[in-house]
């Protein structure tokens, strides 16, 4: 029987309440949760694993798109919440939950010496790309193509390739628009291309995305890191790190703390509100600082401070969340247990692939895995350089939809996060399936053993 007949066979309600969400809406709340022919609706998750509607369990990789360090319903998370929801949800003023909540973040993050809380990570660069054109006088953003920034405007571009074609809502990097138009893109890991575009001195900020784009699929060179620290101070440019992913994941400070490259700006998310919706900008307080509203200077508060508003921003119930997983977090042990368990999972899904002689490697940056299906230059299994390398969608989906069909699940089928509650079990488990995966790509003819 073919993949796609057992995925209706096995996931019927799933297959029920995407037929009614489509009636609502598209069917799907994020482009990367789309899956072939449907996707599963979960019912409900605990430690590492979760349930679909149908009663199936998986071992979860997705873990909340990685902002799940210390997995599901963790029980201090979950005593921190509900007590607090009894307390209120919303004040509608500024609570000490949040000031807590951003004294944490400044122990841990070394750029950090002031925090302001906003909703997504999207909406943290976006404040970032206001407060670095403010502060510098600069228009201009750069970045490299395929990182990854949130889906504005203006860090949207140069993500998707041919970079030079717009994708929908016309947003190529060399757009005549002056949103997108203020965003230069290089290419990928290129330090030449990124003295050059530095040396006209009217750049505003490099955007960085820490761990590399998408999460460390395409990594980046650990001297760049320092390269473009270097280039940036000499040539008045801000320099942002983008932890909204590897902030706290990759160490209790971050992938900045990591590398030894200390930013003027980050952009946090997922984990600093321990897996509810929150995100946040920390950075030098002199910049920081662009946000103050002055009393009696009429002139400041209009033509130089940074308007900020947000419904959310310090949400109580965000706040509590945040402080409680920091704090765990803040030991270094999640960040260690689940560094390791991705290392030992690596190990045995290329034990798999090599096997069978598939052209293919899995490989990870810190507790984010990577699973690539196809000829692959640049990576010796623990930092991938090829920024040239592609997946078509329908080997894609292929895949997502057979590691479904074996209980495990990654985002996409091709990136996952570990967290610090997966064990040893879980990991052989997930090994041991990923041989039936890969002998399913084979049978239907979407990979090719030796």
């Amino acid at each position: 029987m073919h993949s796609i007949d057992r995925f209706f066979e096995r996931n019927p309600r799933s297959k029920e309440l995407w037929e009614r969400s489509r009636k609502v809406s598209r069917g799907i709340q994020h482009d990367a949760r789309s899956c072939e022919p449907f996707p599963i609706f979960t019912s409900h998750c605990r430690g590492s694993r979760k349930w679909d509607v149908d009663g199936n369990e998986y071992i979860d990789y997705t873990m909340g798109h990685g902002s799940l360090l210390l997995g599901h319903a963790h029980p201090s998370l979950v005593e921190a919440v509900s007590g607090q929801v009894a307390r209120g949800t919303h004040y509608g003023t500024e609570c000490e939950l949040a000031v807590e909540w951003a004294e944490v973040i400044t122990r841990l993050i070394p750029a950090a010496e002031r925090v302001e809380f906003v909703m997504t990570g999207t909406e943290a660069n976006m404040l970032i790309a206001q407060l670095a054109r403010a502060y510098t006088g600069r228009w201009k953003i750069l970045k490299f193509a395929e990182h990854f920034f949130g889906w504005c405007d203006h860090l949207q571009v140069g993500v998707f390739p041919p970079y030079e074609r717009p994708i929908a809502g016309h947003l190529p990097p060399i757009a005549d628009d002056t949103v997108s138009g203020g965003t230069v893109v290089i290419p990928c890991n290129d330090a030449v291309a990124l003295e050059k575009a530095l040396a006209g001195e009217d750049i505003a900020a490099v955007f960085l995305e820490g761990g590399g784009a998408h999460c460390g699929e395409i990594g980046m060179p650990p001297d760049l890191w320092h390269t473009a620290r270097r280039l940036t101070k000499e040539y008045g440019t801000l320099l942002v790190i983008d932890e909204v992913i590897t902030g706290f994941r990759w160490s209790p400070g971050g992938c900045q703390a990591l590398v030894g490259v200390t930013p003027d700006l980050s952009s946090l998310g997922k984990m600093v509100s321990g897996g509810l919706p929150g995100a946040a900008v920390c950075g030098r307080a002199d910049v920081m600082d662009l946000l103050q509203i002055r009393a009696g200077d009429p002139e400041w508060n209009r033509y130089r401070h940074v308007v900020h508003p947000g419904t959310w921003n310090g949400n109580p119930l965000c706040a509590v969340a945040g402080i409680t997983t920091l704090k765990i977090a803040a030991t270094g042990e999640p960040q260690r247990t689940a560094e390791a368990m991705a290392r030992r999972l690596v190990a045995g899904l290329n034990r798999q692939i090599e096997k069978r002689g598939i052209e293919a490697c899995a490989y990870h940056t810190s507790s984010a895995i990577h699973l690539f299906v196809g000829p692959c230059q640049k990576c010796d299994r623990q930092l991938c350089l090829d920024a040239a390398k592609r997946m078509p969608s329908e080997l894609i989906l292929a895949l997502d939809r057979h590691l479904l069909l074996n209980g495990i699940n990654l985002l996409r089928g091709t990136i996952g996060w570990v967290s610090a509650v997966h064990t040893e079990q879980d990991i052989d488990q997930t090994v041991d399936a990923f041989g039936a995966v890969l002998d399913g790509l084979v049978e239907e003819g979407m990979a090719k053993a030796a």
